[in-house]
């Protein structure tokens, strides 16, 4: 049976251990020559928060001045209603000076975004063309497998409309940093660090992520003078007849040794903010530790990935995703906390304009409340962005209308239509972090089917 890469890369990782993944998969050949930028000394990177389920971004930005419609469909008796009075109020200039409410699990977010240094993208998602709801409804062009989990968080992390295209196979952040190698040719690791496993925004066509773990199961942690290390290593650096064997051997030394830097770095790194102690906290305290590094490394350009689960809300969604009581499990009180920790530590190490932080989830979740206070998969979904470099205090793009089969519906149930598609979100941070139009034409190649591909959120 033949085997995809993604499959090899996956499996090889596994067999590693969690604690030494994947590495560099170069040796397995190139498949064309990626295009390159000029060498710059400015240091940028882009931190990937993942929300894994389908956060419902009905309940994370509510119109305070059209609180109304909201109130309509999502009653108290609904269990899945936020009070006005409980919401954190932000005004948007780009929709009419109204006035929005955040979750109130969100007053770090509300306080970076009152400083301008965060922006919300409105009603994002996937798709192939722009479609109103009677061309959806007739049968129009869409992407496969909506309000599908696995098919929308690959695509999303791909930039593929459809599941089994050749783009499926690897990830718009890793492809971005293909383009970019020439910047990174310097640097001691890959571009690529995930702390959220080999996801697929995380391969490129020619660079593969890499996960930092501690040790190789098996072997101690000061391997250095261990007999059975330097057997092991022997045997990986031996010739072999087999190409596929050969590459899984230089893949597992890259690991091996791209974990021995960052051990060794972690001694010196010093992060004085405090971050909240969950799981996402947790990762993106790594990720400012690795960024602390970057001088040591030589990095130019370094992408992260880190993620959060439990957003699939079918049911009791105040007590999950976040309710006015900011119970320590609410996600979204998760979220809000991390973000702004990640953010304070880019101001404390003085790269907060080099650093931007975005998220991106499968989809979001129908306006209609679901039986047992929770709600559906749907479509289009809000985004937050944040760093020194975001022009923010505002609210981008077309918020829909809170109408139940109205314009933006695709349904009757409240599934939003994007008027934002993913490619334009993507190209505009990629933009940024220096991929020039024509980078951007074959990383996003739906891109040309929409009016612009620079939303505007970037400075």
């Amino acid at each position: 049976m033949k085997q995809s890469r993604r499959d090899f890369l996956k499996n090889t990782g596994y067999a590693l251990s969690a604690s030494a993944l994947m590495a560099s998969f170069e040796t397995l050949g190139a498949t064309s020559t990626v295009l390159s930028s000029a060498v710059t000394n400015n240091y940028q990177a882009l931190v990937c928060v993942f929300l894994y389920g389908g956060n419902d971004g009905n309940n994370m930005l509510i119109p305070y001045d059209g609180y109304a419609d909201y109130n309509t469909v999502r009653t108290t008796t609904a269990q899945l209603n936020i009070p006005k009075s409980d919401l954190l109020q932000i005004k948007a200039a780009s929709q009419g000076n109204q006035m929005f409410g955040l979750h109130p699990d969100m007053p770090e977010l509300q306080a970076i975004y009152q400083a301008g240094k965060m922006a919300i993208l409105s009603n994002v998602g996937t798709l192939v063309q722009p479609i109103t709801r009677k061309q959806y409804l007739t049968g129009g062009l869409v992407p496969n497998q909506l309000f599908s989990h696995a098919d929308q968080q690959n695509q999303c992390q791909t930039a593929s409309t459809y599941t089994n295209d050749t783009l499926s196979l690897s990830g718009w952040g890793g492809r971005t940093l293909d383009y970019l190698s020439s910047i990174n040719s310097a640097s001691k690791l890959p571009g690529m660090i995930t702390f959220s496993g080999n996801a697929p925004f995380t391969l490129g066509v020619q660079s593969s992520p890499f996960a930092p773990g501690n040790n190789i199961a098996g072997f101690p942690s000061v391997k250095t003078n261990d007999s059975r290390y330097k057997a092991f290593r022997a045997i990986l650096a031996g010739a072999n007849s087999s190409a596929l064997i050969s590459s899984a051997n230089n893949i597992v030394a890259s690991a091996i040794d791209n974990s021995d830097v960052i051990a060794a770095l972690n001694v010196t790194a010093k992060i004085n903010t405090v971050f909240p102690n969950t799981s996402l906290g947790n990762q993106l305290l790594n990720v400012a530790k690795a960024i602390s590094m970057r001088q040591a490394v030589g990095a130019q350009r370094q992408i992260f990935f880190v993620s959060l689960g439990g957003f699939d809300t079918h049911t009791n969604q105040l007590a999950t995703q976040g309710s006015p009581a900011r119970a320590s499990s609410d996600l979204l009180l998760q979220l809000s906390q991390a973000l702004s920790a990640f953010y304070q530590a880019t101001n404390e190490l003085q790269v907060a304009n080099n650093v931007t932080t975005f998220t991106l989830s499968d989809f979001a979740r129908t306006f209609l409340p679901s039986a047992g206070g929770g709600s559906d998969h749907a479509w289009g979904n809000h985004h937050l962005i944040l760093g020194g470099a975001v022009l923010g205090g505002d609210i981008y793009g077309k918020f829909p209308s809170l109408k139940l089969g109205g314009p933006d519906d695709a349904s009757n149930e409240g599934r939003w239509i994007p008027s934002t598609s993913i490619e334009q979100y993507a190209a505009t941070l990629t933009s940024w972090f220096g991929l020039n139009n024509a980078q951007l034409a074959t990383n996003f190649p739906n891109l040309n089917k929409f009016s612009t591909n620079n939303i505007g959120f970037m400075s």
